[in-house]
């Protein structure tokens, strides 16, 4: 690479009130191989010392830009973030997900390498502390799980046609941003996917670098992954889209209950639901747990495993049910959803969201992992 193919990095980061996250965050940035030229830190208003600590870090060689967020979300605080700085790359990163120190070197590679990308997708890996965040992790992020053990070479082989990263370890052009409009600020949750979703309709080339990768939080608790499940499946909902996962819960969770129902007619239904619920609890919940572990480790991964997967699944449902509801009886989210995404070839407008990574997708994986 040389002077003239490099490229000036920003990297974008949105908080609110989560103090405890800055040092480790801000630590490992300040430990990158190659350091951003620029840290933008979109505020949300935050009243627990935050900023006092991001403040820490200013005169240590990079130049750190805090802007407000009034809008509170992380859309509208990237968005403002952006509008701050003229760097080239923007790398999109949150307080709380700790980077590896060649992330932002592998992730910005690429955008030097060919100038037609616009937009790279990095990995990121689990960061669990408990038993219950293993199961979490296991369950929830089993891709991820399984692709932190695989080399760069098996990780590409097992990658979609279609790119649609979230804002979690993701980089973008400049031009690319502002050509998208940046991140729609009236949705709560979903922007990043929202903003690369118009990416692809806007033919931008898209690929991912596998070998930036950073480290991702864990819900540690039931109600902190309801939360989580409910207010992204919400979002997803009020921007019209659908993934396969929540379709295969759909079927799962209303033929249980067509089963329960007919048990006016027979006895043997319910039996038959309740046998049915049971080998699904084990084939999407503890079977996971075990296929990451090589074997039962402890036995009381069975039992909260069941806990996760039927707080994931509820969530997750109830959050997309109310997302579509509101898509349906509320006009706001639909003109502006129609407003953000216009003009746009409407055949590559992605409705149903891609799996993750392509069909056979879990066979393939565990004969990478040489464990099928």
């Amino acid at each position: 690479m040389t002077s003239f193919n490099r490229k000036r990095v920003a990297l974008i980061m949105p908080i609110r009130n989560d103090a405890a996250s800055v040092r480790p965050t801000m630590d490992a940035i300040y430990a990158s191989t190659r350091m951003p030229d620029e840290i933008v830190v979109a505020d949300g208003l935050s009243t627990d010392g935050t900023l006092e600590l991001i403040k820490e870090y200013e005169g240590r060689g990079i130049t750190i830009t805090v802007v407000a967020n009034p809008r509170l979300w992380a859309g509208g605080g990237r968005n403002a973030a952006v509008r701050a700085t003229n760097c080239d790359i923007l790398v999109l990163n949150d307080f709380g997900n700790i980077i590896e120190p060649d992330y932002i070197e592998k992730i910005v590679k690429p955008f030097e390498s060919d100038e037609q990308i616009e937009l790279v997708s990095g990995l990121f890996q689990m960061r669990v502390t408990s038993d219950f965040e293993h199961c979490v992790a296991a369950i929830h992020y089993y891709d991820n799980y399984v692709l932190e053990r695989l080399n760069s070479d098996e990780v590409r082989r097992l990658l979609p046609e279609i790119i649609l990263p979230g804002g979690l370890c993701t980089a973008v052009t400049r031009r690319m941003w502002l050509a998208a409009g940046g991140q729609p600020e009236w949705l709560a949750k979903g922007q990043d996917k929202l903003f690369s979703r118009k990416v692809y309709a806007l033919g931008g080339k898209s690929v991912v670098a596998p070998d930036a990768r950073l480290w991702h939080h864990v819900r540690s608790n039931l109600g902190d992954l309801f939360r989580q499940v409910f207010f992204y499946g919400r979002g997803n909902g009020q921007m019209r889209f659908i993934s396969r996962h929540v379709v295969r819960l759909m079927m799962v969770y209303g033929s249980v209950s067509a089963l329960l129902l007919l048990g006016f007619v027979s006895t043997a239904f319910p039996v038959l639901a309740a046998l049915a619920f049971l080998a699904y609890i084990w084939r999407a919940g503890a079977r996971k747990v075990l296929l990451i572990d090589g074997r039962l480790k402890k036995l009381r991964y069975i039992p909260m495993a069941g806990l996760v997967l039927v707080t994931r699944d509820i969530g997750s449902l109830l959050g997309h049910l109310l997302g579509w509801a509101e898509w349906v009886a509320r006009p706001k989210f639909r003109d502006l959803y129609y407003l953000y995404m216009r003009e746009l070839p409407p055949e590559r407008i992605s409705v149903l969201a891609p799996d993750s990574a392509g069909p056979g997708m879990v066979g393939k994986m565990l004969r990478a992992m040489k464990v099928s």
